[in-house]
């Protein structure tokens, strides 16, 4: 009996011992683990950057929704009138476009301030006058390239930058597409293109004044 007391004491301390040691190691791989997780924490935050990669494409997204509403908003624009002297950007047909001052093609004087009138071909037409892109443009103190293969007119007067395509009413106004009222159409080897889209696009307004001439400020 004493033997087998003995013995059972001895495993009784030999397991202390053994547990002693063992739990503390996994303790300590435990704090330890926990720890470097802790580090990597600071140096991944996780949380922050998915907000912040978030918040950058959602401000992104955001901008160029807003963008798109407002060339929709611009295209959508509906008019109940249309002027031949006001661009007024709209891709919807009006109720009703008011009388130009002249029924049929004819030479009319465009009177800039301090220049001498330039006698060009005004066409009325649906509403709208043309006139030559180039000349008037030109006239203007515009800059203009006319690509004969496209048909395409590029006109730069300062910061302000359109591109027209004959055979089209989309003209690209500073890089912007937005709606002419009728597209420009081609006679004679010379693009035409209305007067309010030409004189507004560059920074002009348009009148027709008692001297039966155009006039330009």
């Amino acid at each position: 009996m004493r033997k087998i007391a003995f013995g059972l004491c001895v495993c009784f301390l030999i397991l202390t011992a053994y547990s002693s040691q063992i739990f503390p190691v996994y303790a300590d791989d435990h704090e330890k683990y926990k720890h470097k997780l802790e580090e990597d924490a600071g140096d991944w935050d996780e949380d922050d950057y998915d907000h912040e990669d978030e918040e950058e494409h959602k401000d992104r997204y955001h901008s160029e929704e807003y963008d798109w509403k407002n060339v929709m908003q611009e295209e959508r624009t509906s008019v109940k009138r249309e002027y031949w002297y006001k661009w007024s950007r709209s891709a919807d047909l009006p109720d009703e476009y008011v009388a130009t001052p002249i029924s049929s093609r004819q030479t009319v004087p465009i009177y800039l301030e301090s220049k001498a009138p330039l006698y060009t071909t005004a066409i009325p037409m649906q509403g709208q006058i043309f006139v030559p892109l180039e000349d008037t443009a030109e006239y203007l103190g515009a800059s203009v390239i006319i690509y004969p293969n496209s048909q395409i007119g590029e006109i730069q007067l300062g910061d302000r930058h359109l591109i027209v395509k004959n055979g089209t009413r989309v003209v690209y106004e500073n890089m912007r597409k937005t709606p002419m009222p009728l597209p420009v159409f081609s006679e004679k080897e010379k693009l035409y293109i209305p007067i309010s889209v030409l004189a507004n696009g560059l920074g002009f307004q348009v009148t027709w004044t008692e001297q039966q001439q155009i006039r330009i400020y």
